[in-house]
């Protein structure tokens, strides 16, 4: 039997690497998400994911339609996951709410697929789930849902057109579109924050939780400035979302400028 002076020191020692571990793992837990009507209207959410799903619909309407669109599906597919994730947590009543779970599951069966076949069939079995005739049994959180590249191959898309259709002369006629596309890159930064898979140390958890969060809090401003049709706050929120993609890709991806990809 080991002098009780050792005990009390393994003891001690053990605690105390309870305590580090337990640590280390809050340090990797994001902060709790805001109610998704903060940044993210229901109505801006259903709208999009109605766009994509017909555009999806679209890619696979016939062989030369898929071979001239198949490289968006990976990166819509996605899109649309993280969008029904929200939808499906969201605080407001939305038409998506109850089929989310299922519209999850299809459209993630559709980003894996490779020929037009598989293709065609899982946007037929997408489009069901949408109108909720299939059911999946799954408890929604924010969690790593969607493929992190393909939803960062999509915002650069996303922010060019809302770059595009937030100028003086297009402001209030495509306000309907920009605020669209402010709640999926909104959504997109929520979704984003607790895939940790672009961090190597685990000192870059806190910052990649932040760049998330300021991502997701400029889309939130810039959407509800162009609701309140106010044009300068527009303007002001849209250089302050821009900054927040080039801080974290000073980080995270060196080099690389936040449109490099809005192709």
């Amino acid at each position: 039997m080991l002098p009780k002076p050792r005990l009390f020191a393994i003891a001690t020692l053990m605690t105390v690497v309870c305590l580090l571990e337990t640590a280390l793992c809050k340090a990797g837990d994001p902060p709790p998400a805001p109610k998704v009507s903060t940044f993210a209207p229901s109505d801006d959410l259903v709208r999009q994911a109605d766009q994509y799903l017909k555009g999806l619909e679209k890619i696979v309407a016939d062989e030369e339609a898929y071979q001239d669109g198949k490289e968006k599906i990976a990166k819509d597919a996605n899109t649309l996951i993280v969008i029904a994730l929200a939808l499906g947590l969201h605080d407001q009543e939305n038409k998506y709410q109850a089929s989310a779970a299922a519209v999850m599951k299809a459209a993630g069966d559709l980003a894996a697929t490779k020929d037009f076949g598989s293709a065609k069939k899982a946007v037929a079995s997408l489009r069901q789930a949408a109108k909720g005739q299939l059911k999946v049994d799954r408890a929604l959180k924010w969690e790593k849902a969607a493929s992190l590249p393909e939803l960062m191959k999509q915002v650069p898309l996303v922010n060019t057109r809302l770059k595009q259709n937030i100028k003086p002369t297009k402001f209030e006629k495509k306000a309907k579109d920009t605020t669209g596309y402010t709640a999926v890159i909104a959504t997109i930064a929520q979704a984003a924050m607790p895939d940790l898979s672009a961090t190597t140390k685990p000192e870059q958890a806190e910052q990649w939780f932040k760049f998330s969060a300021a991502m997701r809090d400029c889309a939130a401003e810039l959407n509800a400035a162009i609701h309140k049709k106010n044009e300068p706050a527009a303007a002001e929120a849209m250089k302050k979302l821009t900054k927040s993609c080039d801080d974290c890709h000073e980080v995270f991806h060196p080099g690389v400028n936040a449109n490099d990809n809005a192709k």
